[in-house]
């Protein structure tokens, strides 16, 4: 992957990683940007990311989802995008792997 090429473009191909691969995304992004994506995407996919959270994080990130229910779309697109560009990091640093449509987290 050259610096410039993004892998993902959607949220919704965020249905095609595991769990690992999941779990990577979710403790490599700050838990304010987590919570305006999570108002942004696909409810199943939001439930499976806070599904790979500990206890602690997912509380938080709840609180944080409820006091940014008003926040304004642009915001919600903007954490969206960074949630994106921060999975594709994670691709680039070879934490993550594509295999087909498919996600996988490496061992660390």
């Amino acid at each position: 992957m050259s610096g410039s090429e993004q892998v993902l473009e959607k949220l919704s191909q965020l249905s095609y990683f595991d769990n690992l691969a999941l779990y990577y995304l979710c403790i490599e992004t700050p838990p304010q940007t987590l919570a305006l994506a999570f108002m942004q995407m696909d409810e199943k996919i939001a439930g499976s990311m806070l599904g790979v959270l500990d206890v602690q994080k997912r509380k938080y990130v709840h609180e944080l989802m409820s006091l940014q229910k008003d926040s304004s779309e642009e915001a919600r697109k903007a954490a969206a995008e960074g949630l994106l560009l921060i999975a594709d990091g994670l691709i680039s640093r070879n934490l993550i792997s594509k295999q087909g449509n498919y996600f996988f987290g490496t061992k660390r």
